[in-house]
């Protein structure tokens, strides 16, 4: 594909014109840097994770939101009946309500208050990044993804000239000014890119020193204590997960109790409460099941 002959901008393998914004080639040339290593089709794979995680993101946060709101009384219940006060029932006036009046109550992340960048960064925070398409990524990495794939959106929307002739003669300088819009934000995103590298380089020197500090000085006690110290860890995480999962399930099994009348099946409270709580969708709604099955 070539986008010089007219196609559609691929992120991937296709280069920056030198118009409208010369930048735009500098930005593009920096984010592949930090990818050089990775092949087109492990940069498909970290843009499809890319697209979930940024999804995820906001689905969780108004997930988060919608709970909290019927948790405490949140002033947005006014707009529903009494009856209506369930999480279904706010889902729904969230997902469709255009009235300012109701959406200016809505106060968590969304697409349309919230950047790719910040998303991606936030939802990054919550997952280890183990894609099997993507292998030994790095978060910096996926970030750099993330400037390719916007660099490649904005001269798409500005080389579109498909638009009606109503719209014709305003059309260069709309475009002229979306994309200067969209350069700040590829430059945001790439600056920070960048930035997660540094660190990750800096981290990775401080763990080579460390380990070559411990050999070099005290080896046999460094590795006797290294592994007296990892299998601590390992028995006061297996303990704590044990203890954890006890306190989790209690809690879980009360609020099931408290407000599974709320919900329109079992099925319903293990997806939603499982994502809110950090829980497999399985595992909760087999808690569910057996404690189902031990009442008269």
């Amino acid at each position: 594909m070539s986008f010089e002959d007219g196609d559609m901008f691929a992120p991937f393998t296709d280069n920056v014109p030198h118009v409208p914004i010369e930048r735009l080639r500098e930005l593009q040339r920096r984010a592949k840097w930090l990818l050089r290593k990775r092949t087109t089709e492990q940069l498909k794979e970290a843009r499809k994770t890319i697209e979930w995680l940024i999804e995820e993101y906001f689905y969780k946060e108004k997930e988060k939101w919608i709970y909290d709101q019927l948790e405490r009384g949140g002033s947005v219940l006014r707009f529903l009946k009494y009856e209506d006060r369930t999480t279904a029932g706010l889902r729904e006036l969230v997902d469709h309500s255009h009235d300012p009046d109701i959406t200016c109550e809505f106060d968590f992340p969304s697409a349309e208050n919230t950047s790719e960048l910040e998303a991606l960064e936030n939802s990054l925070s919550d997952f280890d990044l183990d894609d099997e398409g993507f292998p030994e990524a790095q978060a910096y990495e996926y970030l750099a993804v993330l400037a390719l794939v916007q660099i490649a959106s904005a001269l798409n929307v500005f080389f579109y000239d498909e638009w009606p002739p109503s719209l014709k003669e305003d059309v260069p300088i709309m475009s002229l000014m979306g994309i200067a819009n969209d350069a700040i934000n590829i430059m945001e995103t790439v600056c920070s890119a960048e930035a997660l590298q540094d660190k990750h380089q800096v981290m990775k020197r401080a763990e080579f020193l460390l380990r070559d500090n411990m050999n070099n000085v005290i080896p046999a006690e460094a590795e006797a204590l290294a592994r007296k110290k990892m299998s601590l860890t390992a028995s006061k995480a297996a303990s704590i997960r044990h203890k954890e999962n006890r306190e989790q399930k209690a809690a879980i099994l009360a609020e099931w109790e408290a407000t599974g009348s709320q919900y329109n099946s079992r099925a319903d409270f293990a997806r939603i409460v499982g994502e809110l709580r950090g829980i497999k969708y399985r595992t909760l709604y087999d808690w569910i099941a057996a404690h189902e099955k031990t009442k008269p």
